[in-house]
């Protein structure tokens, strides 16, 4: 299985990157921390095409495969963007496809309004004070409701970046929503792991024990080494999961949330006691990484599924079915 981005592909990737790191910079989210609104780049992210990666072409979108929006989120992810981008670019905007909604698509992808998600899986809505409409997800796709017809509570959360609400409604679980949901969460906690990593990486080179930067030491170069590892072992994990879904997503989560636990704990032990403390800005990202490994789905959930999938008879397992039908 190919899973290299052709240069169009990677280009988009790119660019949305150059946005996000360039725009949502570390005083922006320590502004936001303090009150500030956290939707303000919603319009430039509309401008530059970025919710209709999965849109079709006659929808005026890119009509780009889930593993692209997976290279952006984990862009996303890196930058600690505080707005829910990824949920309404990947996960919105091909319910609304499905569910044969076009003036609202048309309107998500210019930017004029915001939907959220009322689903099971991610039970609380990012950012839902500021959204015009919901979509209840249900087993065959959903409905569309107004923001008049909910009604919205607060909640507070681990991550200081994220604006969470309840709402009164209920949705059910829904095939296309879960997988993207994970496969992009999954690929937002790799963008997190390797920020975390870079982090740690600078702070190693300044910090100086004994006379030495402590990133001199094999000790703290070892574990650093190790996070940078897994994150590259982790990656074509997720993009396999997005070619090909069904048991791949589960495992792609779980890996994704294996990486940035040990990411999140490595880059801490390199940080020494400062990890913790909120002057240092890790924990922005450290945090983010601690809330997403829970939403849509966390490692318990996904472990089940897979084990549903080997018990019960989904896989067919043997030595001669390792590479079965793979090219």
């Amino acid at each position: 299985m190919d899973f290299r981005f052709t240069e169009d592909q990677q280009d988009l990737i790119e660019a949305a990157k150059t946005v996000f790191d360039g725009e949502n910079t570390l005083e922006r989210m320590r502004g936001i921390v303090a009150g500030n609104p956290p939707i303000g780049l919603w319009k430039q992210f509309a401008d530059l095409g970025l919710f209709g990666i999965l849109a079709s072409e006659e929808n005026d979108g890119l009509s780009q495969p889930l593993v692209v929006m997976a290279g952006i989120a984990e862009a996303a992810g890196y930058a600690g963007l505080p707005e829910p981008y990824v949920d309404v670019a990947g996960i919105v905007v091909p319910l609304l496809s499905q569910l044969k909604e076009t003036e609202l698509l048309e309107k998500v992808i210019s930017g004029e309004i915001s939907l959220g998600l009322i689903t099971p899986l991610s039970p609380h809505v990012n950012c839902g004070e500021w959204c015009d409409h919901f979509i209840i997800t249900s087993k065959s796709g959903g409905r569309c409701v107004a923001r008049s017809e909910v009604t919205l509570e607060p909640r507070n959360s681990i991550d200081p970046l994220r604006w969470l609400y309840k709402a009164d409604l209920q949705g059910e679980q829904n095939e296309l929503a879960d997988m993207h949901g994970a496969v992009l969460t999954a690929a937002q906690l790799i963008g997190l792991s390797m920020r975390m990593v870079e982090m740690s990486v600078e702070y190693a080179k300044d910090r100086h024990q004994f006379g030495k930067p402590i990133g001199s030491f094999q000790a703290v170069k070892h574990q650093l080494a190790n996070v940078h590892t897994q994150i590259e072992f982790t990656r074509p994990i997720i993009h396999l999961a997005a070619l090909k879904g069904g048991a791949a997503v589960h495992n792609a989560k779980i890996a994704a949330i294996d990486t940035a636990m040990l990411a999140a704990e490595t880059a801490i032990q390199v940080h020494g006691g400062m990890g913790y403390t909120y002057e240092v800005d890790l924990h922005l990202f450290m945090k983010r990484a601690w809330a997403l490994c829970g939403d849509w789905g966390d490692r318990h959930y996904h472990m089940k599924k897979l084990e549903d999938y080997v018990l019960n008879g989904g896989a067919n397992l043997g030595p001669g079915e390792t590479f079965k039908g793979e090219t």
